[in-house]
């Protein structure tokens, strides 16, 4: 605009250029390079990319909002003056997939973490972000620890991607107490507690105990740590299972037994008995072996619901077939008709080899789950409906060419007999009237042509 062109990029900097001076620039040398100085030039701040911007529709506006790649929304002034605002900062956002959010359990906090090396607590009643915290590493999962815990409930018990839990309170700096509902626009910290390393691996789940006394992590590695929950987090042991954990669920207080659910993402799920610290004598390994367990192994049966769907469909296209033959051909003859269908077999159940991964799961009775799994579009061989169909019409082209030619041959038939009547009478003539062999050849020839002709028209 007014022969200014803006570029920006991802050092953070909005530049102002001489449009006129571009067009019309001569380079002195071969390898077609022009250098300039920008007329006007805007410094954003550091670790910003600057991936689109767009001017404000108020009209006569100096006005830009610049979306950053870092998760930020920008309110820019580009009139380069001396009295333009500073860059304002209106909205702030995850830059990364959302890997965790929990809320608290006693205050207006949430909690939600990303693969952009930051944590982020929203007071969502009144709606806002209170505080961003950047990390060293990617976190994976997070849980806000129960009150039976904490009963400040500022407790993040936070996973990473390099196998560490980290435990983080929420506090305030100024005051050095916890923070809760009655804080809220007060500025908030997070100190490290404790931090120990369960896993060789990401940890994908976090899950406290009923009670509050033990603490069970899992992870990509195929294993689940369990933690005795006091001041300090201490290791009891861990167990093995056939798959990366995707989910934790613990049984309620209902239940008569306190078992952990472990949900693994291949479709395999294991139960496994709470671990009693007390009754185990001093261990020389962490495996717990003897641990009593119960595996289960889930699939999707998608495909059998999509092949009987299939199958109702030949069902009744082969049904509407027969009822057009039997009017077509005045034939009530069953016995042709069964050995038809038996020669026409549909094709057998679909099983997917992958198994089905699972979302998550949760308990309902003693003894009982649910569980939400993922199923994805399945892609059948060629048994599916459309080909079914086309091999139903393939069928039914050839079966109408076999009537066809069963007619004709009936129509043939009936002319041989003709034909022989014809000879038969014109033996029982007068020898003198009778017709001669090269005549009957005529005859013979001449009702195969007519017969023909009949056939085409």
């Amino acid at each position: 605009e007014d022969g200014l062109l803006l570029t920006f990029g991802s050092d953070g900097v909005i530049r102002g250029w001489d449009y006129e001076l571009i067009s019309g620039a001569d380079s002195d040398t071969d390898s077609g390079r022009f250098e300039m100085e920008p007329l006007n030039e805007m410094v954003i701040g550091r670790n910003i990319c600057i991936s689109s911007m767009v001017k404000s529709s108020l009209s006569d506006s100096f006005i830009w909002f610049a979306q950053d790649s870092n998760g930020t929304i920008w309110k820019l002034d580009l009139s380069f003056s001396n009295k333009a605002p500073d860059p304002v900062c209106l909205f702030s956002f995850h830059h990364g997939p959302i890997q965790g959010l929990d809320v608290s359990k006693k205050s207006y906090l949430m909690a939600t973490i990303a693969l952009d090396y930051s944590v982020k607590i929203f007071d969502f009643l009144e709606k806002r972000e209170l505080k961003t915290f950047s990390l060293k590493k990617n976190a994976t999962t997070l849980s806000w620890a129960p009150l039976s815990v904490n009963e400040s409930g500022c407790l993040l018990l936070i996973g990473f991607e390099d196998g560490v839990v980290r435990v983080l309170e929420l506090y305030n700096p100024r005051r050095l107490h916890m923070l809760s509902e009655h804080s809220p626009k007060d500025d908030a910290g997070l100190r490290l507690k404790q931090a120990f390393k369960p896993h060789n691996a990401a940890v994908t789940a976090v899950a406290y105990e009923r009670n509050g006394k033990i603490l069970a992590t899992g992870s990509v590695d195929c294993t689940v740590f369990f933690f005795t929950v006091e001041e300090k987090y201490n290791p009891i042991g861990f167990v093995h299972v056939p798959g990366a954990v995707q989910a934790l669920e613990w049984s309620p207080h209902s239940h008569p037994d306190n078992r952990l659910l472990i949900l693994c993402q291949n479709g395999h799920v294991v139960e496994v008995q709470c671990p009693d610290p007390e009754a185990r004598e001093p261990p020389k390994t962490f495996h717990l072996s003897e641990l009593p367990r119960r595996s289960f192994r889930f699939m999707s049966i998608k495909s059998r619901i999509k092949e009987i769907i299939k199958r109702q469909v030949i069902k009744e296209e082969r049904k509407k077939e027969k009822e057009e033959r039997l009017k077509e051909s005045q034939q009530t003859d069953t016995e042709e008709e069964e050995e038809e269908e038996e020669e026409e077999e549909l094709s057998p159940l679909y099983i997917p080899d992958s198994p089905s991964p699972l979302y998550c799961g949760f308990y309902s009775w003693p003894g009982q789950f649910w569980l939400s799994m993922f199923f994805p579009p399945l892609t059948f061989p060629p048994s599916s409906i459309e080909s079914a169909k086309q091999n139903l019409q393939k069928n039914r082209l050839r079966q109408e060419a076999v009537l066809k030619r069963q007619e004709k041959q009936k129509k043939l038939a009936g002319l041989q007999k003709k034909y022989e009547q014809v000879l038969k009478v014109n033996q029982s003539l007068p020898e003198h009237v009778r017709l001669k062999p090269e005549v009957q050849k005529h005859v013979l020839k001449l009702l195969i042509l007519l017969y023909i002709k009949k056939s085409v028209t």
